[in-house]
């Protein structure tokens, strides 16, 4: 039997009443997306929320013959979740319309079911400055300023890029970005008090250099070192980057002040990792990218270095498991894994995009997401609790 949207959502409450019916909703939301009535999507084109005209996956919003700009990370119950999620190939639970209150009401079959809310456009994009979206050198999330150092991933170039990824191909990367810029952007961003608590950097794979990746550090350090002008000492700050040797980590780690650092293996399933990573397996290997994740920790210290997984992947066809068991169990022993060696674990939702290798295929089902959720959580919260007493 196929079930709409909201009767799937009854269900699931139903199935799971240890999780509110809202915590279910995200769930749904996260997994599935949105659709934006008209009334919504011209609502969005006031300069309080509107971004750009394309999202970071390359999908621009339409209505008719008209592009419209995008709005930033949307919130259900005041909590950030993600950029909206739109597109052909997507199963739409939900409509956001709007209220003549000025809300988003995410419905379903014309019942209200809770109110989003989507980030604001920062101040500083008012202003004419290398920071505004023409600029292409920032994005934010609900507290998160995100900067790209190279908007363009060298992983392609050779057809080795991950399989679920769709970054950088709308055909307007930019390449490397102006260290003056950033400087400039990071300088008006935190005149806005209380927006910002943390800067976000990353970019596109380079691995050109010798060694490999020593291009992309030097332009990692230069940077860093542009934020820092803003700061005195280290400040709240995330690196995502490959899993360097330690050796090029801490030049990193000395000359600038980052504060973490996060090298995502995506995969923790070694074999499926080769197949859906053919990038990263080839210039650094799974097991080298996990012994320098580790190395890390030495560097930053305990709790200073995550990894991400992404929830859901290591299930696509062709080379995924076959069953949610062993999915699971793959993650869960990711988990225990990294938390034992003082590394924290994330696990984000895959979201299928036709303009990736694996293209559109079906989402995780809730009982995946429920299952990893709270396994995940009460094993790395065990773990966690006693790292800190045994600190105390």
């Amino acid at each position: 039997m196929i079930q709409t949207k909201r009767e799937e959502w009854e269900q699931a409450c139903s199935d799971y009443p240890e999780l509110s019916p809202f915590t279910l909703l995200k769930l749904s939301m996260v997994r599935y997306g949105a659709v934006l009535s008209p009334n919504a999507l011209s609502r969005l084109q006031d300069p309080f929320y509107s971004f750009g005209k394309a999202e970071p996956l390359a999908s621009a919003l339409k209505g008719g013959r008209r592009s419209f700009r995008c709005p930033g990370q949307f919130c259900c119950g005041m909590v950030p979740l993600y950029t909206l999620i739109t597109g052909k190939g997507l199963k739409i639970p939900m409509t956001s319309s709007i209220t003549r209150s000025g809300a988003f009401p995410a419905e379903g079959k014309r019942r209200t079911l809770e109110e989003v809310d989507f980030v604001p456009r920062p101040a500083f994009w008012e202003k004419d400055q290398p920071g505004n979206p023409h600029g292409g050198v920032s994005d934010v999330r609900a507290q998160k300023l995100i900067l790209t150092a190279y908007q363009r991933c060298r992983f392609w170039e050779g057809g080795d890029q991950c399989h679920f990824c769709a970054f950088f191909t709308g055909g307007h990367s930019a390449g490397a970005v102006n260290c003056q810029d950033i400087y400039e952007t990071v300088r008006e961003a935190v005149r806005e008090p209380g927006r910002f608590s943390e800067i976000y950097l990353s970019g596109g794979s380079d691995f050109g250099g010798d060694p490999p990746f020593e291009t992309e550090v030097e332009r990692y350090i230069q940077v860093l070192q542009a934020i820092g002008r803003n700061f005195s000492g280290r400040f709240p700050s995330q690196l995502m980057a490959p899993a360097y040797p330690k050796k090029q980590l801490k030049r990193i780690y000395d000359q600038t002040g980052v504060t973490s650092y996060c090298p995502n293996i995506e995969v923790w399933d070694e074999n499926i990792f080769r197949h859906l990573c053919p990038g990263k397996e080839k210039w650094i290997g799974h097991k080298e990218w996990v012994r320098r994740t580790l190395d890390a920790v030495e560097i930053f210290g305990r709790g200073q270095v995550c990894t991400q997984v992404i929830g859901g992947v290591e299930l696509a066809k062709p080379y995924g498991f076959s069953s949610l068991e062993e999915a699971l169990e793959s993650n869960f022993q990711a988990c225990d894994f990294f938390a034992r060696h003082g590394v924290s674990y994330l696990s984000v939702i895959w979201h299928p995009h036709k303009a990736s290798r694996l293209g559109f295929q079906p989402v995780p089902p809730l009982e995946y997401l429920h299952s990893a959720g709270e396994r995940d959580f009460t094993r790395s919260a065990g773990l966690w609790t006693g790292f800190y007493k045994r600190r105390l």
